[in-house]
């Protein structure tokens, strides 16, 4: 079992919470013999080859064809606040750290069509042996103070308290004699040391933790230290250690809060056994519950369950029926049509079948097929020759009808879909026979160098509901598969206009006018592969744009248009006529020899 703890790219300088607790989850899962990696370098995490993927923040969607989890241990204001329900609702399954988090996934999962794993997930630490406080001193509190007014009076008032974190955050407690005493590394080590230390450790939260029942770190850190634990009202700390922990009422104005500080610590010094007995009582729940390696291994035993019970609802479907994938490939560039075609070969549903529109040279596909042959030998694929057929709508049409399947995808050379990109697909369109078309999400990958300035090497590209069709980026198109049996009588038998491109985004286009039911899985099974030497991902320039809009505008323009009706309003191949001279005028700004070359097309 291989697991990565993805942490967030842009933090990699910084120092922050979920860098701990990559490395204690790290520790974890190499206690288990996991083969474990934690890393924000997203082309280190695709040459790993993970099976499961814990992305440690919210701001980390599912980027990978690999079984993600995400951690739910941050309050709903922070999702909502940036504007993360997208990379929150792309994760296969959810460790949540609180009651009020899992009726959140409940709630935002509950029109999902297809299932997803839910489990306990906490921000803990590793597994210790038990050792009581050799001595009780100051209370320890060690927060990077995020939000940096909470509590700020309570600490200012407090007389006999040490506060640990980063010093930009705590500057206010420096000129205050000894509280504030420094960082502490980020090692997965020294913060339970210092509490152990000093005996008394201190669990305050944000009031939107508390709000939802959400523990930090600390009160893991503090019970698996030994120290005795102070805490705040926070649900989970009082439900799970009771009266082994003492507890600060954080609705009292700040000079109470201290004074009830102080008599806690008064306590603690003067019933130091029975103290001791709190701590230890504290650890052994810790130790047997919430140690992250038992949550670890219950998580990942999870996940075993859920793929394996998946599977077997796949396999105990009755007279599947077949897929068929197009691929339309010229054969240059046969290293990324392969990997295409073997992503086909990996799909976990059964009955699917590869059919490569090749529209090359004879010869050529010959050595082609050979070549896939001897690449991928148990790959179900079949070949047709796209004669003469050169624009894309030709292509992309011709090969549509050229299947024979139930149900149809694309998938261009230079993309792949992920392993269960059929099974889920197929999964929605058989519950629901109405459904003309499933689609899922899909990611955005930059290859061949480094990406352009301000992109990520992968980001979470198009993932958006139906409601967003129109005004939205494009479904890409290796990313649906449609009912046959939906698909306009007209696309599958009227003359094909030829189109520089567009022509996917105008099947959908189609579909949508013909009132189809389209499905959105919310699911990433797919891969939308950018070339960054050509700066996108196919060899479209604004020429072949600018044709492709036309051409589309014209087939989708509506009979009753009202505009034909309207006064001094020029005809068709006048506006046309226009396109063509404005395109003619920037051409001088240019480059001269395009005008002959715009010219020459015109009078054709």
């Amino acid at each position: 079992m291989k697991i990565v703890f993805q942490q967030v790219p842009q933090w990699q300088d910084m120092p922050h919470a979920e860098a701990e607790l990559s490395r204690r989850m790290m520790h974890a899962a190499q206690t288990l013999g996991f083969n474990a990696l934690e890393s924000c370098d997203l082309d280190e995490i695709d040459r790993f080859h993970p099976d499961i993927i814990f992305p440690l923040h919210f701001f980390v969607p599912k980027l990978f064809d690999v079984f993600t989890v995400g951690c739910m241990w941050n309050p709903t204001y922070a999702i909502e606040r940036n504007k993360a329900w997208d990379n929150v609702k792309s994760y296969d399954g959810y460790g949540v750290a609180s009651v009020i988090q899992e009726q959140l996934v409940r709630a935002f999962k509950f029109k999902s069509p297809v299932p997803y794993l839910i489990a306990p997930l906490y921000p803990s630490t590793n597994t210790t042996v038990f050792s009581p406080p050799k001595q009780f001193a100051s209370p320890v509190y060690i927060g990077s103070n995020w939000s940096k007014d909470r509590h700020k009076d309570f600490f200012l008032e407090a007389k006999d308290i040490h506060i640990h974190g980063p010093k930009k955050s705590w500057q206010y407690l420096e000129e205050v004699g000894g509280k504030y005493q420094g960082e502490i590394p980020f090692d997965g080590k020294s913060a339970l040391m210092t509490y152990h230390q000093a005996g008394i450790g201190l669990a305050l939260h944000h009031e939107s933790h508390n709000r939802e029942g959400i523990p930090s770190m600390r009160p893991f850190e503090i019970a698996a230290s030994g120290a005795v634990m102070i805490a705040d009202q926070n649900d989970f700390v009082q439900r799970v250690f009771g009266d082994n922990a003492l507890y600060l009422d954080t609705e009292l104005e700040s000079v109470e809060l201290a004074e009830q500080l102080e008599e806690h610590i008064r306590w603690i010094k003067s019933h130091q056994d029975q103290a001791r007995e709190m701590a230890s009582a504290c650890h052994e729940i810790f130790c047997q519950q919430y140690s992250l390696e038992v949550l670890l291994e219950g998580l990942v035993n999870d996940v075993i369950r859920f793929k394996q019970e998946r599977k077997s609802n796949l396999a105990s479907t009755e007279d599947l029926p077949s897929v068929e994938l197009i691929v339309r490939s010229d054969g240059k560039e046969k290293k990324r049509l392969v990997r295409a075609l073997h992503s086909i070969q990996r799909q976990t549903y059964p009955c699917v079948k590869a059919h490569v529109l090749f529209r090359g040279k004879a010869d050529d596909m010959s050595e082609l097929e050979e070549a896939v042959k001897q690449e991928l030998p148990a790959l179900n694929v079949c070949y047709t020759h796209a004669v003469g057929e050169a624009d894309r709508g030709t292509q992309f049409y011709s090969g549509l009808r050229s299947t024979t399947a139930a149900f149809v995808g694309f998938l261009d050379h230079d993309d792949v879909v992920f392993h269960d990109h059929v099974a889920v697909m197929m999964e929605i369109l058989l519950c629901d026979q109405d459904a003309a078309l499933v689609y899922g999400g899909s990611v955005k990958v930059w290859e061949d160098g480094d990406p352009p300035e301000g992109e990520l090497r992968r980001k979470l590209a198009y993932f958006h509901d139906m409601e967003g069709f129109l005004e939205k980026a494009f479904i890409t198109s290796n990313a649906y598969l449609v009912r046959r049996t939906k698909i306009p009588w007209q696309i599958m038998n009227l003359p094909i206009p030829s189109m520089a491109c567009r022509e996917d985004r105008l099947f959908l286009q189609l579909l949508y006018r013909d009132k189809a039911k389209f499905i959105f899985s919310e699911k990433v099974t797919s891969a939308f592969l950018c070339n960054v030497s050509k700066k996108g991902h196919s060899n479209e320039n604004d020429e072949m744009l600018e044709q492709g809009k036309v051409g589309s505008d014209l087939i989708l323009r509506p009979a009753t248009s009202p505009w034909r009706h309207a006064e001094n309003v020029p005809p068709v191949r006048e506006v046309l006529m226009l396109k063509l001279m404005r395109r003619i005028l920037a051409a001088i700004k240019n480059d001269f020899q395009q005008i002959s070359l715009h010219l020459k097309n015109f009078f054709k």
